[in-house]
């Protein structure tokens, strides 16, 4: 006999693990099937882990009413009240300080292993949930009425809903015959954490030049040592001539790529080389099933929001569950379904489009159009009411609307 559940999660990441949160939350049954074991060993600081997420305020007051913000480790969060984009190319900068929106800070930076850790804490004390780790799906079956599946380890279930949170190669969205407008943007991301010779002083960096796109992260300091993560997009070719430097050779190669702003001392965590590729979900669901998260989105990781755009996916389709679960619908349903996808899909397009047309932008060295870019971003620095609202839109200020997310 199948196990019952309102809601199935495929994939564990942090977006899957909040949505299972939250809707245990919301007084929902929830099962939560992954193949990673839920083992997330933390490296010891300054060896941050390479993958760093910036967190707007509204990720982070889901996170707070998920209970896991405020159990973060010590000394692994760092806050960022500044940001700087510079053009490499030429003298062109903007400066976003939190300052201009009266805002007191911009977000937080946060490595994914210590997000997932505590998640994962989280749901283990979490009655309303079932993990299924070292597991998945070896069959299932989707309808209006629900989804019934058979795991790996042979035990059947069922519920009203399947959710993908399976990431950006999902197999669920494939298998289900989603279709996706998607191209390889060129570039492939280099993550590394690296330790500098001066304090970054709350402020992130983004350079965009001859070297490539390259992002500097504050993370927390240590014995007065200054660390940031760095994530450096550069064509793929580039990319495996990166990866096989000497770590000597990296830093004097990186310290070159930031116009000498500051010195580069040592890598403090192995690179990682992530190929970066734009893929959107022409639908977001489909009876009996929802996309969410990587699943039905990945963009460009210049504006770093693509932990943000997943966990809004996660308040948008909590909501919409939590209050057809309250009316008696069947979560499974198309038609509930489609308002989840209503409240996702537009913003999502936006803010794909823009990290688009800003790669396309500010990739290109072409002596007008680099003289053109320097001579705009000279002129937008000067405009606070405009820097205004992209600084409120990159923190993600907009009024949160908590319920059913809290506690029950």
């Amino acid at each position: 006999m199948a196990k019952s559940y309102d809601v199935i999660i495929v994939g564990a990441g942090m977006v899957g693990s909040l949505s299972a949160i939250l809707l245990a939350n919301s007084s929902l049954r929830v099962a939560l099937i992954d193949k990673h074991n839920g083992d997330y060993t933390l490296s010891t600081p300054p060896a941050y882990d390479a993958r760093v997420s910036a967190i707007s305020s509204q990720s982070k007051a889901l996170l707070q009413a998920a209970n896991v913000w405020n159990n973060l480790p010590e000394g692994r969060v760092e806050t960022y009240d500044n940001i700087v984009v510079w053009d490499g190319l030429g003298s062109g900068y903007i400066d976003f300080n939190a300052g201009f929106a009266a805002m007191p800070e911009l977000g937080d930076l946060v490595e994914n292993a210590v997000l997932s850790q505590q998640l994962m804490t989280q749901i283990q004390t979490h009655s309303s949930i079932d993990l299924y780790l070292d597991n998945g799906l070896a069959s299932y079956e989707l309808s209006e009425s629900g989804a019934t599946a058979e795991l790996l380890s042979g035990e059947r279930i069922e519920s009203q809903v399947l959710v993908a949170a399976d990431g950006a190669a999902s197999k669920l969205r494939s298998e289900n015959g989603f279709s996706t407008v998607e191209w390889d943007y060129g570039h492939t991301a280099i993550a590394a954490t690296i330790e500098i010779d001066q304090t970054h002083n709350h402020t992130a960096w983004q350079s965009f030049g001859e070297e490539g796109v390259l992002a500097f992260l504050p993370l927390p300091e240590v014995d007065n040592r200054h660390f940031v993560s760095i994530v450096w997009c550069v064509p793929p070719e580039e990319a495996k001539s990166l990866t096989t430097l000497s770590d000597e050779a990296f830093c004097q190669r990186l310290h070159y790529a930031i116009n000498k702003r500051f010195e580069v001392l040592s890598i403090t965590r192995s690179r990682q080389a992530i190929p970066l590729r734009q893929r959107h979900a022409k639908e977001y669901v489909q009876s009996g099933i929802a996309l969410i998260g990587d699943a039905a989105h990945t963009i460009h990781p210049l504006a770093g929001q693509g932990a943000n755009l997943g966990f809004a996916d996660v308040q948008a389709l909590v909501e919409v569950l939590s209050k057809a679960h309250k009316r008696g619908e069947s979560l499974g349903n198309s038609r509930v379904l489609r308002r989840y996808q209503r409240v996702r899909m537009l913003d999502n397009i936006s803010m794909a489009a823009g990290m688009e047309g800003f790669k396309r932008l500010f990739t290109t060295q072409q002596p007008l159009l680099v003289q053109l870019r320097n001579t705009g971003m000279k002129a937008f620095n000067c405009q606070l009411s405009l820097k205004k609202k992209m600084i409120a839109r990159a923190a993600g200020v907009r009024k949160v609307r908590t319920s059913p997310l809290t506690s029950a």
